[in-house]
């Protein structure tokens, strides 16, 4: 019978310890940790570096027949703007969101063309997909924004993109809110990271975003109490960089 590996305590605490801090990390996302990973992924944009009253907000996976209008509706009401990641697909079948969102003088970014990973994809299929999310959402100018589902795509992918004229952009307080957690942890975690250049991901398009629709009011109440205005991902660069120069 083949014995069974021992290890040591020491090394199973630091383990345990790993796990919990990571998890911890996770969770909270403070914002001290955007520094080490902003230099260890110098081609993703996680928030944006300026001294002015502004923060990013974003929402990803739609357009969403019912949501998405939900969403225009409460930025309506709070004077607020953002950056709509759509995806391809649903761009297609939905045109008239398409434009809705961009009548409200909303920001359109490239979420791919479905919510599949791109890691199965070949470079040639990756952009046919990309193209064609660009098409249906109708991506022009510049900026251009891509967002790749779940956050994550090959380096080489990423360099296709750029190629095309995109910059990858992620954020700097995402509760989740595809998890479904509870809607004050929602409020909580976006709310302690609202910081000039701070870059919020939410989600319309997913199947259930009750407890995010919940939260967006209070969370642009927080903002501007704090004396922050919401606005699309390309005026937060367009405006660090006139601030720059």
């Amino acid at each position: 019978m083949k014995a069974r590996r021992r290890w040591p305590k020491r090394a199973l605490l630091a383990s345990a310890a790993a796990v919990a801090f990571g998890v911890l990390v996770v969770g909270t996302q403070p914002l001290a940790v955007f520094g080490p990973v902003e230099r260890l992924t110098p081609n993703v944009i996680w928030r944006v570096e300026t001294d002015r009253p502004l923060v990013a907000l974003s929402f990803d996976d739609g357009p969403h027949p019912t949501h998405t209008p939900e969403v225009l509706e409460i930025l309506e009401q709070s004077g607020a703007t953002a950056t709509f990641f759509l995806i391809g697909e649903r761009a297609e079948a939905r045109p008239d969101l398409v434009r809705r969102i961009k009548a409200g003088g909303h920001e359109v970014g490239n979420h791919y063309l479905t919510r599949i990973h791109t890691f199965r994809h070949s470079d040639a299929e990756f952009l046919v997909r990309l193209d064609r999310t660009e098409r249906a959402a109708e991506i022009a100018g510049s900026p251009k924004l891509f967002r790749p589902p779940g956050g994550v795509a090959w380096p080489r992918q990423l360099r296709l993109a750029r190629e095309r004229g995109y910059s990858c952009v992620l954020g700097s307080a995402y509760p989740y809110d595809g998890g479904h957690p509870p809607v004050w942890y929602i409020q909580w975690l976006v709310e302690k990271n609202l910081a000039p250049g701070t870059i919020v991901i939410l989600h319309d398009g997913i199947p259930d975003p009750r407890r995010s629709l919940a939260a967006l009011p209070h969370i642009l109440a927080t903002g501007r109490e704090r004396g922050l205005r919401f606005v699309s991902i390309g005026a937060l660069m367009q405006a660090a960089n006139e601030g720059s120069n």
